[in-house]
């Protein structure tokens, strides 16, 4: 017979944190088949406890994509001083925006794990994610971004391209453990997409007053 795992709730904010942090554990094994009794056996907690704390699993599961666990605020992608970013040239602030991004999701299996179903199924997390990834980069241009580009550039056309790239190259290391040579298990290998972010948007998004 099991023994059911009983925790008070005295400390509401600290059982909230454990759980949502058992959440997405599980959304890293099972993305669209998230149970309230799986996430209770990963926080080793009453299912009766989490439906106190958030009122059910859709709201469980919204929580935790709200959260930062699921996807980095503005302040984590501009590396943690936005004022000083915004005085930047534009193509160090798209670099600093993408390796951050890149960095973000090697720092959250669970989120690649949701981006990579995103072409086989859809669910609450797919969906969330659609909206919570064009809503905290349109957040990010807001606030930091103010030059033009150089004429020739088609700016929204290279941040798909570049948002397009970091994402599969993600999603990828998941399941290889290198790309083209690029060995994806160790900082090295990360460290060399970096900084070829680096050099392709800071020498092709110089304004004409920076030559």
């Amino acid at each position: 017979m099991s023994v059911r795992t009983v925790i008070p709730l005295s400390e509401p904010h600290d059982l909230r944190e454990r759980v949502l942090d058992a959440t997405g554990e599980v959304i890293r094994k099972r993305v669209c088949q998230v149970t309230l009794s799986a996430v209770a056996a990963q926080a080793k907690v009453d299912e009766a406890l989490i439906i106190r704390l958030f009122g059910g699993l859709a709201h469980l599961l919204d929580s935790f994509a709200m959260s930062q666990r699921f996807w980095p605020s503005v302040d984590e992608l501009a590396d943690g001083d936005c004022e000083g970013l915004k005085r930047q040239p534009l193509g160090e602030q798209l670099s600093v925006f993408f390796r951050n991004y890149l960095r973000a999701l090697r720092r959250r299996p669970w989120t690649l794990a949701v981006m990579a179903e995103e072409g086989r199924q859809n669910c609450l997390l797919t969906h969330a994610l659609a909206y919570i990834r064009e809503r905290r980069a349109l957040e990010f241009f807001e606030e930091i971004i103010n030059d033009e580009p150089p004429a020739q550039v088609d700016l929204p056309a290279v941040i798909l391209l570049m948002a397009l790239a970091v994402s599969n190259v993600g999603t990828l290391s998941l399941r290889l453990n290198s790309i083209g040579g690029i060995d994806l298990e160790s900082d090295d290998g990360w460290d060399r997409i970096a900084r070829t972010i680096e050099f392709l948007l800071t020498t092709s998004l110089v304004v004409p007053s920076e030559r």
